[in-house]
């Protein structure tokens, strides 16, 4: 095979169980084409840039590691099969290829592609009138399109939820301009083909005008099933419990209510973008590493990522598989971390857990929201009774 137009490949499922799926996608550095390949071990996400020139060996490794693999190229699909050690190609069908990029941008295979006619995106500043990303949104639209691309990664799992209950239903927190919220819309009804009455998503916001607009926008481009509602996250109780819930850039504990809401409507899948990790940095007690914690900027990173990490923790004593990724670059953005979490019956050792992040919290002398919220008795951390 030629692998020369290769746009992404995706290896999966792994033969080890120790192991985990294996994504790539072109990417372009120095003006030289790369598939840049990301594996998630231990909720921590490493990248191997593989020249285009080495693709093919790299695959015949790569494949005897798992069952099969879907090469996207420009204007073909195939999976490769994995049948005890004997590989075979076959061309997908009725299946859409990635078309290739064109322009200085060329290198991005984007979700949500320049020049997609989605009016309400011109509207919303991202394109302008003539479907090109706008110069002053170029941040932004990275922003949201690997937003997509880690949400998209949980399309199996969106499926599941469809096909079990014949309708999805999100939560999009915090939800502001609504950039996110119309995008998720869009995925939803023009990508994965949800049929439109199928579709419940709800924007929450505490600003009235911002949420005003928002649903100004939806009515006049028909989105009959997307709902925006000006309300805080602390106490909001919504007519569905949602099967998603999303939360971007929530901050402080904004995020911490967030996934308390999350916990307790039981949801299937989590996606939280913390900011402002403020609460832990002013009350942590810095005696245990003092000489370490003496620079504000260390301290504040420090409490920010243990925040964060204390949150994740207890996602998984609430039967989530949680991963801790990098969002985006932080050239484009110090808000780069996202909390992406899967409900599961598979549950790890939550006695381990537990009494690891309890001597975290006990060493510093300090709580943490989330914690608080969902544990009453810190002995038993679980969900308040429905």
């Amino acid at each position: 095979m030629d692998f020369g137009e290769t746009q992404k490949i995706i290896f999966s499922p792994p033969l080890d169980k120790n192991e985990t799926a294996l994504k790539g996608r072109k990417v372009e550095i120095k003006k030289k084409e790369y598939i840049q390949f990301e594996r998630i071990l231990n909720n921590q996400a490493f990248h191997e840039n593989v020249p285009l020139e080495d693709l093919s060996d790299f695959f015949g490794e790569q494949i005897q590691k798992y069952k099969r693999a879907e090469i996207f190229l420009t204007g073909a699909h195939y999976i490769a099969f994995n049948k005890n050690g004997e590989i075979s190609f076959h061309k997908a069908k009725n299946e859409p290829a990635i078309p290739a990029n064109s322009g200085h941008n060329r290198e991005k295979n984007y979700i949500i592609g320049q020049g997609d006619d989605v009016p309400v995106f011109a509207e919303l500043g991202i394109f302008t009138k003539e479907g090109k990303i706008a110069n002053s949104m170029y941040d932004k639209f990275r922003q949201i399109n690997r937003f997509v691309e880690l949400f998209d990664d949980m399309s199996e799992k969106l499926d599941e939820i469809y096909k079990k209950q014949g309708k999805i239903n999100v939560i999009d927190f915090g939800c502001g301009k609504s950039y996110l919220t119309f995008i998720l819309y869009h995925y939803f009804a023009n990508i994965k083909k949800f049929p439109e009455s199928h579709i419940n998503i709800t924007g929450v916001d505490l600003k009235e005008k911002v949420v005003g607009e928002c649903g100004a926008l939806a009515k006049k481009y028909g989105y009959k099933s997307l709902f925006f509602e000006a309300a805080d996250i602390e106490g909001y109780e919504p007519k569905t419990a949602p099967d998603v819930v999303v939360s971007l850039h929530g901050c402080d504990t904004a995020t911490d209510h967030a996934l308390y809401n999350a916990v307790k409507w039981n949801s299937e899948l989590i996606f939280a973008a913390p900011c402002c990790e403020h609460e832990l940095n002013s009350r942590i007690e810095i005696s245990p590493m003092t000489n370490i914690l003496k620079y504000g900027i260390v301290k504040e990173r420090f409490s920010a990522l243990l925040t964060n990490a204390v949150r994740c923790n207890i996602l998984e004593l609430q039967n989530y598989k949680t991963e801790l990724i990098e969002f985006v670059d932080i050239s484009h953005s110090p808000k780069n971390l996202l909390i992406r979490a899967k409900k599961t019956k598979n549950s790890p050792d939550k006695s381990k857990i537990r009494s690891e992040l309890e001597a975290t919290l006990a060493k510093f002398k300090t709580s943490q929201k989330l914690y608080d919220l969902l544990s009453p008795n810190t002995q038993n951390i679980s969900p308040p009774p429905l």
